[in-house]
């Protein structure tokens, strides 16, 4: 929990909106929490920013209020940390949605079949807006296109998605253990074929196809979790490949983004926090590097000690979350 919530307070527009209070007026009175959640994280924003005596701080409001929320984080065993930064951002977003009673859609699905990709991406993404909107969301918000291709007739159909994070396999590639980060993201969105048969809406039967994901919207802020922990029926592995991945002017370009128009292009992000993992399966340890906006240097964050370091010190095979805010 530590380890994502430094990286959190390095998270300039989130912090910015707390810390301006315009977040209490967003509050949602609908919200299974009445708001306590986001008022808990505030108080313990404040209390962080505010600290320049560089005192210990104990979440012990905020983890009470997560624990009625998430009840797997009660106590105080360890948990991933990605899985704790959804529910962390899901609480938030429940808190502050925008939306009180839920407006009805005005397509039926036949009109929204017959939309081209763009009318699709554009009316799915206000849809989200007006039914659950947040400021939260248009931090980390972003979208996927979902493309299927018809083995058979080569005819293909879109959905598209929200997301608020990347998870990106490490690609498997025997004898090598190092990879960038560029590799990644093109196995995220490489073309798969489909397990099932898909039903082909050209061939009306079951045919074999091909699947791929590509960002359609960019987020404002990026979160990369690489996925270094493998789970089957037979084994469970964390993988310890090394990731390189830029420090500064990450680029999105043609091989992640969709060709549908109306789509971001080059999108160029800055590394500011990174959750690293250090150990095995059976325990383990997180700490953060983050990067502080009040001076613009990089800090290990490791439980009760902070100390001054680089970017470079973070980035090896510990990494384990990256965050990236878009540079405009």
């Amino acid at each position: 929990m530590n380890s994502m919530l430094q990286c959190i307070f390095s998270t300039i527009p989130l912090c910015t909106y707390f810390m301006s209070l315009k977040f209490k007026k967003d509050i949602n009175p609908k919200s299974s929490m009445k708001g306590q959640f986001a008022l808990a994280f505030n108080d313990l924003l404040c209390e962080a920013l505010k600290n320049t005596k560089n005192k210990l701080i104990k979440p012990i409001k905020f983890k009470r209020e997560l624990e009625k929320f998430a009840p797997q984080f009660c106590g105080y065993e360890q948990q991933d940390s990605q899985e704790f930064l959804r529910f962390l951002l899901d609480g938030f977003h429940e808190d502050l949605n925008r939306t009180q009673d839920i407006p009805k859609f005005n397509y039926s699905d036949e009109e929204f079949d017959a939309l081209n990709d763009e009318e699709k991406a554009k009316v799915t993404w206000n849809r989200y807006q007006l039914w659950s909107g947040s400021y939260i969301f248009d931090i980390f918000g972003g979208q996927l296109q979902s493309k299927v291709t018809c083995l058979k007739c080569k005819h293909s159909s879109s959905t598209f998605d929200t997301f608020w994070d990347l998870s990106l396999p490490i690609p498997k590639n025997i004898g090598k253990r190092q990879h960038t980060l560029e590799d990644c993201l093109k196995e995220f969105s490489a073309e798969e074929e489909l397990d099932d048969a898909y039903k082909c809406e050209k061939c009306k039967s079951p045919q074999r196809a091909k699947k791929c994901l590509k960002i359609y919207k960019c987020p404002e802020i990026l979160v990369i979790h690489l996925k270094r922990f493998s789970f089957n029926f037979y084994i469970r592995r964390k993988i310890d490949d090394e990731v390189e991945f830029p420090t500064e002017n990450l680029v999105l370009d043609y091989s992640v983004l969709s060709d549908v128009p109306g789509h971001d292009r080059n999108i160029e992000y800055d590394l500011y926090g990174i959750s690293n993992h250090i150990g095995g399966l059976g325990g383990g340890h997180y700490v953060a590097h983050c990067k502080s906006f009040k001076d613009n240097q990089w800090y290990l964050k490791n439980d009760e000690r902070v100390s001054l370091t680089t970017a470079d010190s973070g980035k090896n095979s510990t990494a384990y979350v990256l965050f990236y805010r878009r540079r405009h």
